[in-house]
């Protein structure tokens, strides 16, 4: 099981808006071209494959792959934290 991180952990208990902030900074900063959004706590995220990658990997390795969710809709993915 991965460790998570000490800030992930704080934003979560600080509210909604707090994580999903941090999760757009982190995100923006591996795939700067990509353009997320927010909807019902789910991030959608329009990138290209390769960043998608990069996303993911960060993403499993962070939170672990059982806490993920990623599909791929259309021309971006959604991503949901479980």
């Amino acid at each position: 099981m991965p460790n998570v991180n000490f800030n992930y952990k704080k934003a979560l208990a600080q509210g909604d808006k707090l994580f999903e902030a941090l999760m757009t900074s982190k995100i923006l900063g591996l795939a700067p071209d990509a353009e997320a959004n927010w909807t019902n706590h789910t991030l959608f995220l329009k990138t290209n494959d390769s960043d998608m990658q990069k996303v993911y990997a960060y993403l499993s390795g962070t939170y672990g792959m059982m806490n993920i969710d990623v599909n791929q809709i259309g021309d971006e993915y959604a991503i949901d934290f479980i």
